[in-house]
């Protein structure tokens, strides 16, 4: 018998918020160092905050074609969380890793991520979490994060998922799935699947 897919993200799940915010501060900071602009504090925590990653990038590799200056700006964002979760183990929620691979069992898991397809399994890897996954798919480096072409691959290449489990209550993610007919899972409600 097939296991039904069982998704999840991994900001704010099975990592820290922390492990992905405190970076993406650190690459407003250097940006704003190396260009001398401080106007670009204004795009710190912003959901919209990628244009101010494109404001950055063309001041620091102006060049480079705007594909060159996304793969360079996810590479760096990728290479500080990596950084951030060696330093911080305490960032991976191992109680919530223990229920997953009980789950393992009887679902097959996937990880939908805006994280870059390139450095998600690196960002596993320093979190001990490498071999959690059967499924992992996440943006392509060369594009600037997109949740809605995201899930539209996801959904084109595996199908939609049984359930879909989620540590922030409201994610751009959750209400895509949802529109598409996929339950939504809370962690207080992960002992209920």
């Amino acid at each position: 018998m097939k296991k039904p897919i069982l998704a999840t993200n991994i900001d704010d799940f099975l990592i820290d918020h922390s492990a992905f915010f405190e970076p993406h501060k650190e690459w407003f900071d250097r940006a704003i160092k190396k260009t001398k602009d401080k106007t670009l504090s204004k795009w710190k925590g912003r959901e919209d905050y990628f244009l101010g990653v494109n404001e950055a990038m063309k001041k620091l590799m102006p060049d480079a074609s705007p594909e060159q200056r996304t793969i360079q700006a996810r590479m760096w964002f990728q290479e500080d969380v990596i950084r951030y979760i060696k330093e911080h183990p305490e960032a991976v929620k191992l109680s919530v890793v223990n229920k997953l691979k009980k789950l393992k069992l009887k679902y097959k898991l996937a990880l939908i991520t805006t994280n870059s397809q390139n450095y998600i399994n690196d960002i596993l890897e320093a979190a001990i979490l490498d071999d959690l996954y059967d499924i992992i798919l996440g943006s392509h480096t060369h594009e600037e994060p997109n949740k809605s072409e995201l899930i539209d691959r996801f959904l084109k290449e595996y199908g939609p998922p049984k359930y879909y489990i989620s540590g922030k209550t409201y994610d751009k993610i959750n209400s895509l799935l949802k529109e598409k007919g996929v339950k939504i899972i809370g962690l207080k409600d992960l002992e209920k699947i």
